[in-house]
């Protein structure tokens, strides 16, 4: 098939993508609809699922719940936001480096060492990216 003809196509033209988006925005509301109601059905993940789940019993919205989600997904990117960081600029990423380290010996999740270790390295030794 020619380029031409692939703009033309359905599943490759610009205009099909809010009708996607659509399907799959109405697909996650029934999901939660039926949850809510029959108590199955869920799409979304285990800690939205649970904030809902104690926002129906009890009325909270499960904030610890999220804090905890939040936390537990610290610890997968903090790597990612060195590696990030590292590429970057040699500056920014020896700061996320140190940052991480002295967050991890505090016992404390790496990913907010590594941000704050890139930044203050980076306005430290400023270099144009």
């Amino acid at each position: 098939m020619t380029e031409e003809g692939l703009k033309r196509n359905f599943w490759y033209a610009d205009w099909s993508f809010p009708i996607f988006v659509g399907i799959m925005a109405a697909a996650v509301f029934a999901g939660t609809h039926m949850y809510y109601v029959y108590g199955v059905g869920a799409f979304n993940e285990v800690s939205i699922v649970a904030m809902l789940k104690a926002g129906m019993d009890g009325g909270s919205y499960g904030a610890d719940v999220m804090m905890g989600a939040g936390n537990a997904a610290g610890r997968f990117l903090g790597p990612l936001l060195i590696l990030s960081a590292c590429t970057a600029s040699i500056p920014i990423g020896m700061g996320s480096v140190l940052g991480a380290l002295i967050f991890y010996i505090w016992r404390k999740p790496i990913a907010g060492g590594a941000i704050l270790g890139a930044m203050i390295f980076g306005a430290i030794f400023p270099i144009a990216l």
